[in-house]
């Protein structure tokens, strides 16, 4: 347990909330609400690294009184690359690793541990198409306060909530900053110098404006990802549209199209001259959509064998799973679409289960 009776930590508490309050004015109530979602979803699985979606969801209800369900959790989760429980739980150890380190050095004030605490926070979590993890600092953030509620000053980890990528990084840096003044300043400022004292102010100061163009940098980025995402919601927005049952789920039809012309010219059926303009406009339908990087999630019309937790991101018709571990065999009915990388999802598969 942190020792809050020590000076040292007491302005390392202030330092803090006056980090979180400066950003916090530069918000914008249509930014944050988007962010306090995703970051309340976040902070409880890192508060239990081993809960699913709809555990996830049921306390979401509970505490904040939202109406979620498990898909609005897995949909939140894909948005931010966070979906497969493997990855998530790499993230998530990380963070709690992080936060240890950040922690001892904390207590101890040791060059050595903060170092240490330096070289894990640096540290770089791939996604499963090998990028840098964009929200990586922002869950390390989050489990700051998750594991130590005690250095929050009232407010600071609600406030915290708002944040999104930028500023969650950015408050990182600044708490590293303070961290860093605390283990590798000499031992005399820590019994209150105030010489030392105004020699870390100034410190602290100019490591803040070094950073400041960094943060207005990361901010164009991350405004520039956004446009960049709208354009992204409004094509999947057009192909979930395509593949609704009130447009008759032209994507799983053209799908089958497609096979169909395939197995006819594989067996050198002759069919009339009159419908072969059909046949290449089925084959161009199909080259758009791959053009559009759309792609099948399942094989349609395969059988495949199924758990509970493979089940719960698709439309399933058949019995309940009587536990996590029970494997029933289903068939694919419609194969459900992704877009690019694997995250952003059109449509679901949808699964029937086979009588035995």
């Amino acid at each position: 347990m942190i020792n809050l009776s020590d000076p040292v930590i007491k302005k390392f508490i202030e330092n803090l909330h006056k980090s979180i309050e400066r950003k916090s004015k530069n918000l914008s109530v249509t930014a944050y609400e988007d962010y306090m979602t995703e970051n309340r979803i976040i902070k409880i699985f890192c508060e239990d690294r081993n809960l699913g979606p709809r555990q996830c969801a049921a306390e979401m209800n509970a505490r904040y009184k939202t109406d979620m369900d498990n898909e609005d959790v897995i949909r939140i989760l894909k948005t931010n690359r966070l979906s497969y429980q493997s990855k998530r739980a790499e993230l998530l150890n990380w963070a709690a690793d992080t936060i240890d380190s950040f922690a001892k050095a904390l207590e101890t004030r040791n060059a050595k541990d903060f170092e240490d605490f330096l070289a894990m926070r640096n540290k770089i979590i791939q996604t499963r198409d090998d990028e840098r993890y964009k929200i990586q600092e922002r869950i390390a953030c989050l489990m700051f306060y998750v594991k130590h509620p005690e250095l929050d000053s009232g407010k600071d980890a609600d406030t915290l909530e708002k944040f999104g990528n930028v500023y969650m990084k950015h408050f990182l840096y600044d708490a590293t900053d303070f961290l860093r003044n605390i283990c590798l300043r000499p031992k005399s400022s820590a019994k209150g110098d105030k010489k030392d004292s105004q020699s870390d102010k100034i410190e602290l100061l100019e490591n803040m404006l070094n950073r400041s163009d960094m943060l207005l940098k990361d901010l164009q980025d991350e405004f520039d990802a956004r446009i960049k995402e709208s354009h992204q919601n409004d094509l999947v927005e057009f192909f979930s549209r395509l593949n609704s049952e009130k447009y008759g789920c032209i994507l799983d039809e053209v799908l089958n199209a497609r096979n169909g012309v395939r197995q006819l010219l594989k067996d050198k059926v002759q069919l009339p001259p009159e419908i072969s303009g059909l046949f290449i406009l089925i084959q161009r339908l199909a080259q758009f959509i791959r053009d559009s990087e759309i792609n099948p999630i399942l094989k349609p019309g395969s059988i495949k064998d199924m758990r509970l937790d493979e089940v719960e991101s698709c439309d399933y018709e058949g019995s309940p799973f009587l536990n996590t571990t029970e494997v029933k065999r289903v068939k694919v009915l419609s194969p459900g679409w992704i877009y690019k990388n694997k995250d952003v999802q059109i449509s679901r598969p949808r699964l029937k289960e086979l009588a035995e």
